[in-house]
């Protein structure tokens, strides 16, 4: 009953922006955690069987980051109120989530735009990225590659434009450079804090919080 109360105040601080309230009710939340292996079935982890449920399969959608960049690519208007001087245009509506495929071990982040089409700078960003468990509630995540979508682009090849991020082994490296053994912390992971069939948080290796939910494609 607790957990559940936890849980629809979080979703209400997500949606009014509450930041402290948010890492408040997380930290909660992450002590009430019902999931015992978070990353079970991500790409066979700890699923010896082949039919425990995987956790982290499926869609879901964003309520709440303090990652200021993760919708930057969807902001172009410039205000001087905000911490990084730009916010999304009048008129445009963002959705940002992933699509999460844990037999194959990757996800798909995205960020939709719609409404006012001469405002909007693409409709549609993907970025698809390799998930390792490397503990019960650790995934090192690995940059693959992107597609952005446009299709008021003026140029042709600009309307589904695809490109690859350098292979994971410059991952390593940096992470190697930084004096970390890439495979207990490498470059790029998050640690899974709290999960059920409704809502999820983690927390990334640069210490900024993710708040989502279920999600229906």
């Amino acid at each position: 009953m607790k957990r559940n109360d936890l849980k629809n105040q979080l979703v209400k601080a997500a949606e009014s922006k509450d930041e402290e309230l948010v890492l408040s009710l997380v930290e909660e939340l992450s002590l009430l955690n019902p999931t015992s292996v978070p990353t079970r079935g991500l790409k066979g982890y700890k699923s010896e069987d082949g039919t425990s449920k995987a956790p982290l399969e499926g869609a879901w959608k964003l309520l709440y980051t303090n990652a200021k960049d993760a919708e930057a690519p969807a902001r172009t208007e410039k205000n001087s109120k905000e911490k990084f001087g730009d916010e999304v245009a009048q008129g445009v509506q963002v959705k940002t989530g992933q699509r999460i495929d844990t037999k194959a071990g990757e996800c798909v982040n995205f960020i939709k735009l719609s409404g006012d089409e001469e405002k909007r700078p693409f409709d549609e960003l993907e970025i698809t990225i390799e998930m390792t468990a490397l503990s019960d509630t650790c995934v090192r995540l690995d940059f693959l590659r992107g597609r952005a979508l446009n299709k008021r682009a003026p140029l042709p090849f600009l309307k589904d434009f695809k490109f690859s991020f350098p292979p994971k082994i410059f991952n390593d490296l940096i992470a190697i450079a930084k004096g970390r053994d890439p495979k207990l912390a490498p470059q790029t992971y998050f640690d899974l804090l709290y999960i059920d069939d409704e809502i999820r948080a983690h927390k990334t290796g640069e210490g900024k919080i993710f708040v989502q939910q279920r999600d229906v494609i």
